[in-house]
């Protein structure tokens, strides 16, 4: 039986796919899912069909015994049994039967129970019809179809044009590219040309302008002024003459037909600077002329005329350097000549071989028989005001006409310095002119500028030791001496800060002929102490005039030591034979009390005349003279004690030399403590008077009384405990025991003395109103 043909009983007719669906189905929905789920079931649904017919067609049902055929039944709705045969598939009937199990309209057929062949038959032509719409439309939208072809068809020709426009664009485009590429190629070869010739055009425009030689050039050469801008064509001529110098080895035929220009202008060039320099050089001979000036403002200004005479013509350079040598050292020695003879007539002389340390002016004698004013001389121990010139370093030079119509003089130091002075300022700054003016671009020619400047200052450094060992020789002023020693130092420090090594060998000479002439000087001094040993006498007590020399001295020597110590060997031998001296001296006197009186004076004043000086050194001068004055007072103590309380002293002595106060009787401790009741308030004032008479430092005087009066009390508080444990030793009682005045006055009074001691505090009181007197 075949599906796809309709049912018999309806001829004609057109059945919907809702009329052929069994009842109890779902009218199916139309769509593009439900078509394709419909397709796959009728094609199941066909195979099955073609299954059944192949075993319609081979089984014979009239022989089967199993089927009536006469049966109504059986004709209506035959039972189909199957029957495996050999050649059936029966394998792939059992997969395609399982897989159609799976679809949904089967398995809705088959739960119902329904015929799948008259179901395939409804579905063939439920798709006929379809397929009759879809042909229909198709036969509506052939014209459509027919234009979308013509369209298509026409857009096929306009692509193709398109396609062979593109083919030719692009083969047009690889001959661009290839034409580009060979216009790089060309391009870079073009550029390296150019850079190639652009080198050789700079080359030679280098070369051009380096050797070129303009008429221009020329004529300002020969013909032009020199000034600046004549400097403006040295220097063009100086370039042309390196380049042309540099490219010698190459072989260019413009070198060989511009080098003898060159040289002529060479020549010419030289011969105007030569002219023009020695123009300028020979106006420093004309008077009042500053060389300073002159120096930075032609010289220098021109610096580099010299430059190329020393580049281009070394006979001429060495002429140039050996005429300003020669000029200056004119220059120099005639202004310092005139200098230090303007110098020397401003000095006043200080000191001469007879001022020495122990040396009496009253013995010296003027021309009818009189002293020398000494208000006219000048101190030569004392440094004084003197000092200034070495503290001071800002002070300028001695201007000579000033100090001449003021009448002014200057001790040699002051002079010293001026000149040394000047001197160090014009040598340095003719130092660094030298430096920078023959010194060549390449490197400074030190050796020779050491030449040039030791032949210029040669005479006026010659002048200047002359004029130092003259005064060397002649002088006897130490403290002037060591004052140039000490600004000679300052000096060589200053050019150390300069940095100007010139002038090295020429302080060291200063020095070496200054030290020595110190060393003989003090030297001289020493001696002269020496002799006083057994000269000079003093004639009081109070201090020695050679103790106000050794102090101003010593003080002098003091002061300029700072920072130093090579004075400090002299001065300590002088500091020995000095208070050998003071000792010899003091022996002189008659008695003991005016030798004390007159060394404490002498000492004082030593020291009080140190007591300023701040510098190193000076502890151990002041320690020595210090501790000689203390033993010297605490001597003088005793020596003025004695002839007023001599007897309470000797009492005192007298028991520590026996061993205690059990060995010394009462009474005579009664006649002691009398003595002293009936003298001790004189006595006093005695001692007082003698100190304000023998010491002329008011504050000396009070230190010597200070020292006498504590000196006392000590005594008698020794003398009043003495007594104190001489009354316990008898027994006194308690009361004798006391320490106290009252308790002493009445132990005495039962051993019937005929006075009451004088206590303690007594004296101690009416020592205070003494001491208080002098206090300053």
């Amino acid at each position: 039986m075949n599906l796809s043909e309709p049912p018999a009983d309806a001829p004609g007719t057109a059945l919907t796919a809702a009329d052929a669906m069994p009842e109890g189905l779902a009218t199916p929905v139309h769509g593009p899912r439900r078509n394709s789920q419909r397709r796959q079931s009728l094609t199941g649904l066909k195979f099955l069909n073609d299954l059944l017919d192949e075993h319609d067609h081979d089984y014979d049902y009239e022989n089967d015994p199993i089927i009536d055929v006469s049966s109504p039944k059986a004709e209506q709705e035959p039972s189909i049994s199957l029957v495996l045969q050999d050649d059936l598939a029966f394998e792939q009937v059992g997969d395609r039967i399982s897989e159609f199990q799976e679809d949904e309209f089967v398995k809705q057929a088959l739960a119902k129970g329904m015929d799948l062949r008259e179901y395939a038959h409804h579905i063939e032509s439920e798709l006929d019809l379809v397929g009759q719409d879809h042909e229909d439309d198709y036969v509506y939208q052939s014209q459509a179809f027919v234009d979308l072809h013509g369209q298509i068809k026409s857009c096929d020709e306009i692509l193709e044009t398109m396609e062979n426009l593109l083919s030719i664009f692009q083969t047009d485009l690889g001959n661009i590219s290839t034409e580009i590429q060979t216009l790089q190629s060309k391009s870079v070869s073009m550029s390296i040309q150019l850079k190639n010739r652009m080198a050789v055009e700079n080359n030679l425009n280098e070369l051009l302008e380096g050797i070129l030689v303009t008429p221009q050039l020329i004529r300002k050469i020969y013909d032009g002024e020199v000034d600046e801008t004549w400097l403006g064509a040295l220097a063009e001529l100086n370039s042309k003459m390196y380049h042309t110098k540099t490219r010698q080895g190459r072989h260019i035929r413009a070198l060989k037909e511009v080098g003898p220009e060159l040289e002529r202008l060479r020549i010419k060039t030289v011969e105007k600077i030569r002219e023009f320099l020695l123009m300028k050089i020979k106006s420093f001979r004309i008077p009042n002329t500053n060389v300073q000036i002159m120096q930075h403002s032609v010289l220098l200004k021109y610096k580099e005329l010299n430059q190329f005479v020393m580049e281009r013509h070394s006979e001429v350079a060495t002429e140039i350097r050996q005429t300003y040598a020669n000029t200056l050292r004119w220059y120099f020695s005639n202004q310092f000549e005139n200098y230090a003879a303007g110098l020397e007539k401003l000095q006043s002389v200080i000191g001469d071989k007879h001022e020495m340390l122990c040396t009496d002016e009253s013995a010296r004698k003027g021309l009818f028989g009189t002293t020398k004013a000494l208000h006219q001389k000048t101190n030569v121990f004392a440094v004084g005001s003197r000092l200034e010139t070495l503290k001071n370093q800002d002070a300028g030079l001695i201007l000579i006409h000033v100090a001449n119509e003021k009448s002014l003089k200057y001790p040699y130091e002051a002079l010293f310095r001026s000149f040394n002075l000047a001197l160090i300022d014009n040598a340095s700054s003719e130092y660094l002119f030298l430096v920078e003016y023959f010194s060549k671009r390449s490197q400074p020619d030190i050796e020779g500028i050491r030449a040039v400047f030791s032949h210029i200052f040669e005479p006026t450094l010659k002048l200047g030791l002359a004029n130092v060992k003259e005064y060397a020789d002649s002088s006897f002023d130490a403290i002037g001496i060591l004052l140039c020693l000490r600004i000679n130092h300052q000096l060589s420090k200053e050019l150390e800060r300069r940095k100007i090594p010139m002038l090295d060998k020429y302080r060291d000479a200063i020095h070496m002929a200054l030290w020595p002439r110190f060393q003989i000087v003090v030297d001289m001094h020493i001696e002269s102490v020496r002799k006083a040993k057994t000269k000079i006498k003093p004639k009081n007590v109070h201090p020695h005039w050679i103790a106000r020399r050794y102090g101003e001295f010593a003080s002098s020597l003091l002061l300029l030591n700072d920072e130093q110590t090579d004075v400090m060997p002299r001065l300590a031998l002088l500091r020995l034979e000095t208070s050998s001296l003071f000792e010899i001296m003091s022996k002189t006197f008659p008695d003991t009390k005016s030798r004390l009186i007159f060394l404490i004076n002498t000492f004082d004043l030593v020291i009080t005349l140190l007591a300023d000086v701040r510098t190193s050194g000076v502890e151990v001068e002041n320690e020595h003279w210090k501790q000689a004055l203390h033993q010297t007072i605490a001597l003088f103590v005793e020596e003025e004690l004695k002839p007023y309380f001599g007897d309470l002293i000797s009492f005192i002595r007298m028991v520590d030399i026996a061993g205690g106060v059990s060995k010394v009787q009462l009474d005579h401790f009664e006649r002691t403590s009398y003595a002293f009741s009936n003298s001790w308030r004189q006595s006093l004032l005695a001692i007082n008077t003698s100190v304000i008479q023998h010491f002329s430092s008011f504050k000396n005087g009070t230190h010597v009384l200070h020292q006498v009066l504590g000196q006392l009390i000590v005594y008698y508080t020794r003398f009043q405990n003495l007594l104190d444990e001489k009354l316990q030793e008898l027994g006194a009682g308690g009361a004798a025991s006391a320490s106290s005045s009252n308790n002493t006055a009445a132990a005495t009074s039962t051993r019937g003395w005929s006075h009451q001691p004088v206590g303690v505090q007594t004296v101690m009181v009416e020592v205070k109103k003494f001491r208080s007197n002098f206090l300053p």
